[in-house]
C-alpha cells in the first residue's frame, strides 16, 4: 500500500486507573504501540501489529461501517484508514484509560479532528475494544458518538457538495473550448507557439488556440483515417511530441494505427498498422518508436472488447518497439519487449536518466525499466509506484511522472526513484466517494466493475479523465479525457 504521509497530533500519555496483573502488560503494550504508531503516521508498524485474519468493526451508525467487517490488514488500511485520512485533517486519537482482562483491552479516550470539506472540528469520546492473541491484534470494535460524527460530515460545504482537494494547490479555472465542441479529447501536446494539438475522434487531431478557436489539424483522411461509426470507429488516444519538437505521434486505440504528423506542414503519414489497438506511442532519440497495446481488441467490436478488459482481465497487454528507419518508410522490425500486462496504457521515456515507464491501469501500478536507447534493451523491470488506475503519463523536466487516474478522478505526481506520490487535483464529490467504495469492494471480490462507469465517476469534469498536457514550468496544465472539453488548471503560486 502506498505510504501515507500525514502529520498527526501528538499522542497523550495514558495511565490506567485500574490495576493490571503482570501477565496483562504485554497485551496492553501491543495496543499502546498501535496508538503510538497511528499518531506518528507509521502505517507499516500499525498494519504489522494486525493478525492476517483481523476482524475490524466500526460502530453501528458510523458512515465508515459501510464495509463492516474489515477483514485483514489490507482491508483495514485501504478500505478504512485511507478514507479517514482523505476525509479528515489533524486526526488525534487519544486514549486516556485502559482496562485489561485476559486477551481483551478496552480503551477509553477522545477523537479530535477536522472535516476537510468544511473545516468543522469534531471532538467526541470513544471506547475501543481490542483482542490480542500471540502478540497480534485479531479483533477491534469501536463505540463512539456516531450522531455527532454524521452531523459533522453532513454539514453543507461552501462548494455545494463538491470539494476540491488542494493537496498541491491546483485549481480549475476554465474549460477549453468554452462551447465544449471536442469529441473524445483523450490526450494532447502543446507546441512551441502555444498551440494545443488534441486528439479528436472526428478529425484525428484538432488545433486549439488559447482563445478557444478550434480547427481540424492535418489531413488524416489521406493517411487512411476513417471514423464512420458504428461499423468503423477510430479512437485517437495517445498524442506525443517527438524529440525534435516538430513531429507528433498519434496512436489509435481502436484501429491499431500509428500516425506521424509534421506540425509545420500538417503532413500526416501512417507509419505502422498494428493488429490490435495501440494505446500510446513514443519515439526515442535513436528513431525507434515504442508503443503499448492495452488488450487484443480489433474489428467492429474493438471498443467493446477494450472496455471488457476492465472486468475480464485477459492479461494480454504488451509493450512493443519499432526499430529505427528513415522517415516515411515502413518499420521492418517489430519487437515485443514485454507482455502479460493488465491493460498497458500510458508510456514515458526518460533518456537522461535511462528509464522507460509504462502505466498498467488495471493493476494499479506503474512499471519502470532500465533502458538502453542505442540497443533498445530493457532490463531491471520493477514496480516504481502503486497508484489508482494510471492512464496516460507525462514526464516533466525534474523526472517526475504526471499521472491521470480515471477511476480516481484525480491528477497525481509520482517520484519514480522513491515511489512516493501525491494528489495535486481531485474535484471530490460524495457520489464519487461512494462509487470508489463500491469499486474497491468489487475489485476485492472479483466482481464486474464496468457498469460503474458513468457521470458520477467523473463529475464535475466533462468526461472520464485520461491524460494531462504540461506546458512551461509556471504555465497552466490541461486535463484531457473522454468528454467534450479540456480542463484548464492553474499551478500553485
Amino acid at each position: 500500500m502506498t505510504r501515507i504521509c500525514l502529520a498527526f497530533a501528538a499522542l497523550v500519555s495514558s495511565v490506567s486507573a485500574h490495576p493490571e496483573p503482570e501477565n496483562a502488560s504485554q497485551t496492553r503494550a501491543v495496543v499502546e504501540t498501535a496508538y503510538a504508531a497511528f499518531a506518528l503516521g507509521d502505517t507499516e508498524t500499525f498494519a504489522g501489529l494486525m493478525a492476517p485474519e483481523i476482524v475490524w468493526e466500526e460502530a453501528e451508525g458510523n458512515p465508515y461501517a459501510d464495509l463492516n467487517p474489515y477483514i485483514g490488514p489490507e482491508a483495514v488500511m485501504s478500505g478504512l484508514m485511507s478514507r479517514l485520512l482523505d476525509d479528515w485533517a489533524g486526526i488525534s486519537v487519544t486514549p486516556r484509560e485502559f482496562v485489561v482482562e485476559g486477551d481483551r483491552v478496552v480503551a477509553f479516550g477522545r477523537y479530535t479532528q477536522a472535516w476537510k470539506a468544511t473545516g468543522k472540528m469534531l471532538d467526541i469520546p470513544f471506547v475501543h475494544s481490542w483482542t490480542v492473541q500471540d502478540g497480534k491484534i485479531v479483533a477491534f470494535r469501536q463505540y463512539t458518538d456516531t450522531a455527532a460524527l454524521v452531523a459533522t460530515m453532513n454539514e453543507p460545504s461552501p462548494a455545494g457538495g463538491v470539494r476540491q482537494s488542494h493537496v498541491g494547490g491546483f485549481e480549475q479555472v476554465a474549460l477549453l473550448p468554452a462551447n465544449r465542441s471536442l469529441v473524445r479529447p483523450e490526450d494532447g501536446v502543446m507546441l512551441a507557439d502555444g498551440t494545443l494539438l488534441v486528439a479528436d475522434q472526428v478529425h484525428g487531431l484538432v488545433a486549439l488556440g488559447l482563445d478557444g478557436a478550434k480547427r481540424a489539424f492535418g489531413d488524416f483522411e489521406a493517411a487512411g483515417y476513417v471514423h464512420e461509426p458504428p461499423d468503423r470507429s477510430a479512437g485517437p488516444n495517445g498524442v506525443a511530441l517527438e524529440p525534435d519538437g516538430v513531429h507528433v505521434l498519434v496512436a489509435d486505440v481502436l484501429t491499431g494505427a500509428i500516425y506521424r504528423v509534421n506540425s509545420r506542414t500538417e503532413q500526416v503519414v501512417r507509419i505502422h498498422q498494428h493488429e490490435f489497438g495501440v494505446n500510446s506511442a513514443r519515439r526515442d532519440r535513436s528513431g525507434a518508436v515504442w508503443f503499448t497495446q492495452s488488450t487484443e481488441n480489433n474489428g467492429p467490436d474493438s471498443e467493446a472488447r477494450m472496455f471488457a478488459a476492465v472486468d475480464t482481465k485477459p492479461m494480454d497487454g504488451a509493450l512493443f518497439r519499432l526499430s529505427p528507419t528513415n522517415d516515411h518508410e515502413p518499420y521492418p522490425e517489430l519487437q515485443r519487449k514485454d507482455q502479460g500486462l493488465d491493460f498497458a496504457n500510458g508510456l514515458a521515456i526518460d533518456e537522461e536518466r535511462g528509464y522507460l515507464y509504462v502505466a498498467e491501469t488495471m493493476a494499479d501500478r506503474i512499471l519502470g525499466y532500465r533502458l538502453s536507447v542505442l540497443t533498445g534493451k530493457l532490463s531491471n523491470r520493477r514496480v516504481i509506484a502503486r497508484v489508482p488506475t494510471p492512464d496516460n503519463i507525462e514526464l516533466d523536466a525534474a523526472g517526475r511522472l504526471w499521472v491521470a487516474s480515471p477511476i480516481g478522478n484525480a491528477l497525481l505526481i509520482v517520484e519514480p526513484e522513491t515511489g512516493e506520490w501525491s494528489t495535486v487535483f481531485h474535484p471530490r464529490t460524495r457520489a464519487h466517494d461512494r462509487l470508489m467504495l463500491e469499486w474497491r469492494r468489487r475489485t476485492e471480490g472479483g466482481e464486474p466493475r464496468l457498469e460503474l462507469f458513468g457521470p458520477e465517476m467523473w463529475a464535475p469534469l466533462p468526461g472520464l479523465l485520461t491524460g494531462v498536457i504540461l506546458t512551461s514550468d509556471d504555465g497552466p496544465v490541461y486535463l484531457t479525457g473522454l468528454g467534450n472539453a479540456l480542463v484548464q488548471l492553474t499551478r500553485p503560486r
